[in-house]
């Protein structure tokens, strides 16, 4: 699990690096565009901040299901016995890392057949849409490893308590 921790701590960083990227893309073009100097370079802009939003959801997730910072409610949690909130916990990690391995399945199938068919995106900048669709299944991949965590280590994901806790 360490060579895994790493890796999606290096995509972590590279997901925060990209979003520092998109705004200042965003300042660029919105500058551009007021001092009327913006021309087909910044739709491109445009093209780096879409693409980029599927990577960064893709390269931040495992790292956010390893720190727990993913969105889940604990109401359901805090309201069972303690002798049950373990293995409720444990039930529902297993069902994450289910769904998570059926998407890396779908994403990998659509992965391939965009390879084959030389699918690509057409947008301002042409891309191969294997390149745009690869991303998904490395994230649920890693995403399942880190939910396995959960339902093989010492902890849980849920703590048992209801509320926000940071």
């Amino acid at each position: 699990m360490r060579l895994i921790d790493r890796i999606c701590d290096l995509l972590a960083i590279l997901a925060g690096i990209y979003l520092v990227g998109i705004m200042f893309g965003i300042v660029i073009s919105a500058l551009a565009r007021t001092l009327n100097l913006s021309g087909s370079w910044s739709s491109h802009i445009f093209t780096f901040t879409e693409f980029g939003l599927l990577y960064i959801v893709m390269a931040a997730s495992p790292w956010l299901v390893r720190h727990r910072g993913h969105v889940f409610i604990e109401l359901l949690s805090a309201a069972l016995p303690l002798r049950m909130q373990q293995p409720y916990s444990r039930v529902i990690s297993a069902l994450c890392v289910v769904i998570c391995l059926v998407l890396v399945w779908y994403t990998w199938g659509a992965t391939a057949r965009a390879w084959k068919f030389g699918d690509a995106e057409m947008r301002s900048l042409d891309m191969p849409k294997y390149l745009l669709l690869g991303a998904m299944p490395i994230g649920f991949g890693l995403m399942a490893a880190q939910f396995l965590r959960f339902v093989f280590g010492p902890e849980t994901m849920h703590t048992g308590e209801a509320g926000v806790h940071e």
